[in-house]
């Protein structure tokens, strides 16, 4: 399913919700220059992407999605939804190239993925960061993730600080607005 978010002088804009291998090369691709360049995380990120993507990719369950942000047939941002269990999701691979941020399309993600959730039986949504991410955590609290874990450690070559972020749903007064840019829980 493709759903068409604008168009633009340079292009159309879409979110994909069909993933592929290539996708799957490109958004680890992106994770490891991204995350190398800036942050300076080694190769083994590249891994902890990779193989839970590739799983996820392999099982098509009806209860996991992703959404996939092109420029033409450029990607420039995804985020997944995926199964811990009937009660339980996890956020994943969630990311807006730079060049498209500060746009909306992070958000637009973010709606839809909680749209998705809110279908399924799920009370709760998960997500594991790390604190030096300061723009993504205050998109995961603008929509209503709070901290509830943190503590330091040593991964992907790096002194880190690991966060757990938590959105709790009360499904019976669970309801949502619409607006120009399409659904928005409230």
């Amino acid at each position: 399913m493709t759903t068409s978010l604008s168009e633009q002088a340079a292009g159309e804009i879409w979110i994909n919700e069909e993933l592929s291998p290539d996708n799957i090369s490109e958004i680890v691709r992106y994770h490891n220059e991204y995350y190398a360049e800036n942050y300076g995380f080694n190769h083994d990120f590249g891994k902890y992407v990779e193989s839970p993507l590739l799983e996820f990719y392999q099982r098509k369950c009806p209860d996991e999605h992703i959404w996939l942000l092109h420029d033409h047939s450029v990607l420039k941002g995804c985020v997944a939804l995926v199964k811990n269990s009937d009660e339980e999701a996890q956020l994943r691979w969630f990311y807006v190239d730079e060049s498209f941020r500060g746009q909306g399309y992070g958000q637009k993600l973010m709606d839809l993925l909680l749209l998705f959730a809110a279908g399924k039986t799920y009370r709760r949504i998960i997500l594991w960061t790390v604190s030096l991410l300061e723009a993504a955590r205050k998109v995961y609290e603008r929509n209503g993730f709070a901290l509830v874990e943190e503590h330091e450690i040593l991964i992907w070559g790096q002194n880190l600080v690991e966060q757990k972020f938590v959105k709790n749903f009360d499904k019976e007064k669970l309801q949502f607005s619409i607006d120009e840019s399409g659904f928005s829980p409230s």
